[in-house]
């Protein structure tokens, strides 16, 4: 122990004494913070230093919070600590207990504590979820509250065990006289005898008969029983009943005896308690039997995920359970392998625990604020130790040899092929993020030519200009430098006839087809550049490179919106806008009918958000009445945190959204999305303004400093530069960090093209230029700025160049007559079915008109539509408008439009 270390253990020891000998606190002992405070010490030193202390047994620490530490240098500071706390509870080191057990153990201590001798109670949950544990804490709860003596019997019995023998388990829990049936060869004294003055806990009470549970009617009522074959006497008995069943309750107890019970307690299932909470139980679990066999133990990363995240039907009893045979398949290696330490990996579970890998592509986001890669647990007889492996010296060019490590790794440990094969499926793709962070800082171009072959960097730069025109998203800059490297390093693995395998192929050709079709035509140009032939596995890990997304639309783990109001389909029709918009699917709709019952619709609303929110919390958005009241009802009833906001709009709507795909927060989104409408609505900003651009081509403005700064960057460029002329519009965005910044640019960028970004942050978006604001006030004349509009087309330039190529391909009809005909329907479009057509719709369209045309003047058949049924019925009101407005074109043509051709044109129009 260091110099800092004995002069905190001095100092704790002597506090100690001092508490206990003037009796000025309750609770000898003192926090990191008191410590730190008085000896002028770092907080986070003087918390490090303590848990060694505690790990070397010469100080004890409470549970709970704040943390208390005591001195462990004398016999009668240890009785000291051995005292109950004033303030303590049994309750408050259970897991769970402030969040997904806070409202069982608040009904459990109403009911101990309720005068004059508590109330009886009645526990529900599934298997194994810790209904007797419960039950015993109550007890100890009551014994520490002086409800019972000190000395006062807790006495369990399951029902189940005679269930089949009414006679036998009647005579246990009464008591029996000699003769009272067969076999009752002497008197015998009842559990309810024995637990007079204490607790009496019937488990599985659903198996009791119902004669006894009638029997237990008049001790309940009256505090007196009789035991079996002696009606003459009745015996007196105070006790408290506490019963638990897996079963519902109206179907397996008698209405008459549940009308007795009057506190009903749930204990949620292992599935509806928090991932938190399940990593803490799954720590508990791995300290016992680190205690148990007395030696330390260490869990890979993988073990914890699948821990986490398997699908544990026994509940708590089964994860324990589970937990026990992985510790001895692990300890059994130890032994007879001569290990040096005892190592538990995924592998030493069975394939039911494993599977939770499967759930850990879904979840990552998740689990990995708790677990991360370069984190092992190291559990010690005497504590806990996160162990961090360190992986600094990493280069960004050995992604293979990260993944040849491990699979030799699994080979070395004995792991079979299958299981192997397994494990890499899920580990790949941790490996491949890894890669990708390591060009979180932005490369300079000239930097990157150094190390890489010039061909290979123009090859990519098409490849992605291509990638985003199809797949209509937006690129981080540092997955354009990682595939550049990464490029350069399958070239020379190539030429080294390296083997190249990827476990994860399969999944992303069934997932992510479209990405691997890119990728394999990216493959055929390097393979024509470079004389190679670039195996099919590396293709998938080509095609893993434009599958990363900084805007994932998982919303695992992410706060949801609910719109609730009155109407038919009024909320279904705002969070329809609200996901099209956004682009985030985190938007859900509940609409309640007017003539619905209030009661009918508070529990409807309450199963829903049971069903679809994922733990962060619930945006409630309500119109009026009841339903504003429902928030506050169904958060302190399931425990989810809800924040309503009343009287909603679209906007509204809209703004929660995009707020909640970047912020776990929900008080923070509930705030910020009103400063934001309120923002909008003080600048008069529109919808359609703010979300649906109405031109082809965007300058986004942005600035964390607040909304009000996007706007000013907004007026001073339009103020220096002429965009009116011109097919581009600046758009304002309100945006905290860098993450909302990318999803917001992202979800513009589907249907529109971004050309430039000024503002405080560089979200580092490939090819868009980032422009901050100091360059525009160095700059006065936005010389960059300006140079970036100028090149932008006006909607004349791009309809002359659009009509100008067909006159070159289509000589069948005159394009300078069939182009204002066109541009009038286009124009009729926009108008009457869809507000916006992009640049790429317009050429498509144009190209599918003049192609049709042609058809349709020879006689051709119009090809089938196989959607036709599908969209006459989904799509009628979008389809006759259609039909009417090609009117004009078949008078001048003299030819009529097949209703297959009208499909083909809403196919087109609307994207089917």
């Amino acid at each position: 122990m260091g110099k800092s270390g004995n002069i905190i253990f001095k100092y704790l020891e002597d506090k100690c004494k001092e508490q206990r000998i003037t009796g000025k606190s309750v609770v000898v002992g003192c926090s990191t913070r008191q410590i730190a405070d008085s000896l002028l010490l770092q907080r986070t030193n003087v918390s490090s230093i303590l848990n060694r202390l505690c790990e070397d047994g010469k100080v004890l620490k409470t549970k709970g919070k704040p943390i208390i530490y005591y001195s462990n240098s004398s016999t009668e500071m240890k009785k000291e600590r051995e005292k109950p706390l004033t303030n303590s509870s049994n309750f408050s080191n259970l897991i769970g207990g402030n969040k997904s057990l806070k409202k069982s153990i608040q009904q459990a201590q109403a009911a101990i504590l309720y005068p004059p001798r508590g109330l009886h109670t009645l526990i529900l949950g599934p298997t194994g979820v810790g209904k007797t544990m419960f039950a015993e804490l109550m007890y100890k709860f009551a014994m520490e509250k002086e409800v019972i003596s000190k000395d006062a019997p807790f006495i369990s019995f399951n029902c189940a065990d005679y269930s089949n023998n009414p006679q036998l388990i009647m005579a246990h829990l009464f008591g029996s006289k000699k003769g009272a049936f067969t076999g009752a060869d002497k008197d015998r004294i009842g559990l309810v005898d024995k637990a007079n003055g204490g607790i009496l806990f019937l488990d599985e009470i659903h198996r009791l008969p119902a004669e006894g549970q009638e029997m237990l009617f008049m001790l309940i009522d009256k505090s007196v029983y009789t035991p079996l074959g002696n009606i003459e006497e009745k015996k007196s008995g105070k006790i408290l009943i506490i019963c638990a069943t897996t079963e519902e309750v109206g179907s397996a107890l008698l209405t008459t005896f549940t009308r007795r019970i009057p506190m009903t307690i749930n204990i949620p299932a292992l599935k509806d308690r928090t991932i938190d909470e399940r990593f803490e139980l799954i720590c508990d679990f791995f300290k016992i039997e680190s205690r148990r066999i007395a030696r330390e133990i260490t869990i890979s990363t993988n073990t914890v995920r699948s821990l986490l995240l398997y699908n544990c039907r026994g509940n708590i009893g089964q994860l324990k359970s589970d937990i026990q045979l992985g510790c001895a398949n692990a300890f059994l290696k130890f032994v007879s392998k001569g290990k040096s330490k005892i190592e538990v990996h995924s592998t030493d579970f069975s394939n039911n625990v494993r599977q939770g890998l499967v759930s850990y592509m879904q979840e990552s986001q998740i689990v990995d604020k708790i677990i991360k890669e370069d984190i092992r647990l190291n559990f010690k007889p005497k504590g806990i130790k996160f162990q961090v492996e360190s992986n600094s010296d990493l280069l960004p060019d050995n992604f293979y040899e990260s993944i040849e490590q491990r699979i030799q790794e699994l080979k070395n440990r004995g792991v079979d092929e299958d299981d192997i094969n397994f494990t890499m499926s899920y580990d790949i793709k941790n490996y491949f993020n890894k890669y990708i962070e390591k060009f979180e800082q932005e490369i300079n171009k000239e930097e990157l030519s150094k190390i890489v072959d010039d061909h290979i960097i123009v090859i990519v730069e098409e490849f992605f200009k291509t990638a985003s025109e199809q797949m209509k998203k937006i690129f981080p800059t540092k997955v354009f430098y990682g595939l550049c490297l990464h490029i350069s390093s399958i070239i020379e693995r190539i030429h080294h006839k390296k083997e190249i395998i990827n476990h994860n192929l399969n999944e992303i050709i069934q997932k992510h087809g479209k990405e691997y079709g890119l990728a394999i035509n990216l493959s055929n140009k390097l393979e024509k550049k470079f004389d190679i032939k670039i195996p099919a596995d590396e293709v998938g890990f080509i095609a893993m490179f434009l599958c990363v997304d900084e805007t994932s639309d998982d919303n695992i783990g992410k706060p949801i919106i609910v719109i609730a109001m009155h109407g038919r389909s009024t909320a279904s029709s705002m969070a329809e806008v609200a996901n099209r918009l956004v682009g985030g699917n985190n938007v859900y709709a509940y609409d309640m009918n007017l003539d619905k019952n209030p009661q009918i619709a508070y529990k409807e609303l309450k199963e829903f958000i049971i069903a679809n929110h994922q733990g962060p919390g619930v945006i409630l958005l309500v119109d009026m009445g009841s339903l504003g009241m429902f928030g506050e009802l169904i958060s302190e009833e399931t425990g989810i945190k809800i924040r309503v906001i009343e009287m909603v709009s679209t906007l509204i709507a809209i703004e929660c959204a995009r707020k909640a795909l970047t912020n776990n927060n929900i008080h923070e989104v509930w705030e910020e999305s009103k400063q934001s409408v309120a923002f909008l609505n003080n600048y008069n900003m529109s919808l359609t303004e703010t979300y649906i651009p109405s031109k082809d081509n965007i300058i986004i403005t942005t600035c964390v400093t607040g909304e009000g700064s996007a706007v000013k960057l907004k007026n001073m460029i339009e103020g220096a530069i002429n965009i009116k002329e011109r097919d581009i519009q600046v758009v304002a965005i309100a945006a905290s960090d860098k993450k909302e910044t990318f999803n917001t640019i992202n979800t513009l960028s589907k249907n529109k093209k971004v050309v430039a970004i000024v503002g405080t942050i560089n979200p580092n978006v490939y090819d868009i230029p980032f422009i901050p604001i100091s360059e525009l006030f160095l700059d006065n004349n936005y010389t960059r700025l300006r140079d970036i509009v100028s090149r932008i087309k006006t909607p004349a330039d791009v309809y002359n160049e659009i009509f100008d190529a067909l006159d070159k391909e289509i000589t069948e009809i005159n394009i300078r007559e069939f182009q204002p005909l066109c541009i009038k329907f286009l124009d009729d479009i926009g108008e009457n079915v869809i507000k916006y057509l992009d640049i790429y719709k317009v050429s498509g369209l144009t190209m599918h008109l003049a192609c049709a045309l042609v058809r349709l003047i020879n006689n051709e058949d119009t090809p089938k539509c196989s959607k036709k049924e599908e969209i006459k019925t989904n799509y009628l009101k979008e389809f006759d408008i259609i039909k009417t407005l090609l009117i004009p074109l078949e008078k001048f043509y003299k030819i009529l439009f097949s209703d297959d051709e009208v499909c083909h044109i809403v196919i087109i129009i609307l994207e089917i």
